[in-house]
């Protein structure tokens, strides 16, 4: 009898021997599951954040761009005119996200736009967005609203217009698509259900997937994320019920200050912990059988490794696929006829070099081309003809160049060629690439010619932005002395009044 009861006892150890081992691992495999959601949600966060600011930035720049079409065309009004109208339309199709692109006067009023319905009376001076700039904001995103053109959903970024006494005389605001900011990241889900917001700090909802309309106008300040995390940390990562939808979820934010934004990405807790409540069923069912058959045991360790193999490839995976999407949206932001950069690729390559010469001590010469009587080959010929033109005059430029400069394509029949070099050398190479430049493209016999201007960043100011509009005006210098030839910017033809280290141009 007693051996018996010897043999129970030591059947019933081993059997709670084999439940602690199997509730420690089962915990365990939890805990594991938990860091790793959170480091997903934290990398989705940090991914989500850079698209932001990279958003942001393309924004204020088409802002930039479209403030200095006013001082270009001498009013707010003057913008209509269909060559400003043009370039505010230009700006809006370099901006990546980018909706709708207005001019409003001081008091609300729309006076110039790219909007589906640009002759409709347009009045945003109840918006706050509006109120704030005109307050003295110099830079503002607003909340997800609805369009009083069409009841779309978008938010704005929006900066003030300036006289040249520095009084405001209207704001130009982006219309942003919401979607842009946030639909993408399903690719990072791996198949849970996220959830991705960006929120301003006051609480107010700029961007939302999954859901948005439901939750346009609504405010979580009183949120778990605004009452206890943010006082805490600008960098987190909780678990909470949300207050938006009442869905638990395993969240990572992150503060923007410059940008009083806050990223948050959550994933729903049901599907954060699905595949590991599998796992838990199938290995307490295993264990249960591994106490009998030692052959079990080792069939399930297998399984679990080749689970893990399966994990691994999967995020070998997305890596590969965000890596991909990285290099086509990189490709998208170039020209696609000459397949040099456009605008905004453009400047934040000129942007690179600017930073790189003035660590190196070198100078950078900009060279602002524009074709001769490009618009009558377009008349006479027809656009394919044009576009033949253009692909032939990039070819040239591309022959011109060495490794480490840079050309780009910033609008119609407009180029910049970026030269890297040394005082005076630079000045001489500079020349010489412009004198080539206009003879090759003559001997196209092609009905056009070409008019550059040159600027360098040494002498008087080294800011990018001013350089750029330098040799913009360098050109229109060349235009004025008879076309097809070259003019070169001295600083006394147009000292630099103000340089705020911001590409404009």
């Amino acid at each position: 009898m007693s051996r018996h009861l010897n043999a129970l006892l030591a059947a019933g150890l081993a059997l709670a021997v084999v439940m602690v081992m199997t509730v420690h691992i089962v915990w365990q495999d939890r805990e594991s599951t938990a860091a790793q959601m959170e480091a997903l949600a934290a990398d989705m966060a940090k991914v989500v954040e850079a698209h932001v600011l990279h958003t942001t930035k393309g924004a204020d720049i088409a802002l930039h761009q479209a403030a200095s079409l006013v001082d270009d065309a001498g009013s707010l009004e003057a913008v209509r005119n269909k060559p400003y109208w043009r370039r505010l339309r230009d700006a809006l199709a370099n901006l990546d996200g980018g909706d709708t692109l207005w001019l409003f006067d001081a008091k609300g009023n729309g006076i110039a736009g790219t909007g589906r319905q640009m002759d409709r009376p347009l009045n945003i001076a109840d918006r706050p967005h509006f109120q704030a700039i005109m307050a003295g904001a110099e830079f503002v995103i607003s909340p997800a609203l609805r369009s009083r053109m069409d009841d779309r959903i978008l938010f704005t970024i929006s900066r003030p217009i300036r006289d040249w006494t520095g009084e405001i005389i209207g704001v130009a605001s982006a219309g942003m698509k919401t979607e842009w900011l946030v639909d993408f990241y399903a690719l990072m889900s791996f198949g849970l259900d996220t959830a991705i917001t960006i929120f301003r700090t006051d609480g107010e909802i700029v961007a939302r997937n999954p859901d948005l309309s439901s939750h346009v106008g609504r405010n979580d300040r009183d949120g778990y994320l605004f009452r206890e995390q943010l006082p805490r940390s600008p960098v987190g990562v909780y678990w909470s019920r949300s207050t938006l939808d009442g869905k638990e979820r395993l969240a990572a934010y992150r503060l923007i200050p410059d940008l009083n934004l806050i990223v948050h990405a959550g994933i729903e807790s049901r599907s954060a912990f699905a595949a590991w409540r599998i796992r838990s069923l199938w290995f307490i069912a295993e264990m249960g059988i591994a106490t009998i058959l030692v052959l079990l045991v080792l069939l399930w360790g297998a399984r679990m490794i080749r689970r893990e193999n399966h994990v691994r490839m999967r995020v070998l995976e997305a890596e590969n696929a965000a890596r991909q999407l990285d290099a086509e949206l990189h490709q998208a932001r170039r020209d696609p006829l000459t397949g040099l950069p456009a605008r905004g690729l453009f400047l934040e390559l000129a942007d690179r070099m600017h930073l790189n010469a003035g660590k190196r001590g070198s100078v950078l010469a900009f060279l602002y081309i524009d074709l001769d009587g490009f618009k009558a080959v377009n008349d006479r010929h027809g656009h394919h003809r044009g576009d033949d033109v253009l692909t032939m005059v990039a070819g040239i430029m591309r022959k011109m160049i060495r490794d480490g400069d840079l050309i780009g394509r910033v609008g119609g029949d407009e180029f910049v060629i970026c030269l890297s070099g040394y005082d005076p050398e630079i000045r001489t190479v500079a020349i010489g690439v412009a004198s080539r430049i206009i003879t090759q493209v003559r001997d196209l016999d092609a009905d056009v010619g070409c008019s550059i201007g040159i600027a360098l960043t040494a002498g008087g100011c080294g800011d990018l932005s001013c350089c750029l509009r330098q040799a913009d005006a360098a050109m229109y210098r060349a235009k004025q002395r008879g076309k097809g030839v070259w003019t070169m910017h001295e600083p006394a033809q147009e000292p630099c009044l103000s340089c705020d280290n911001k590409i404009v141009a």
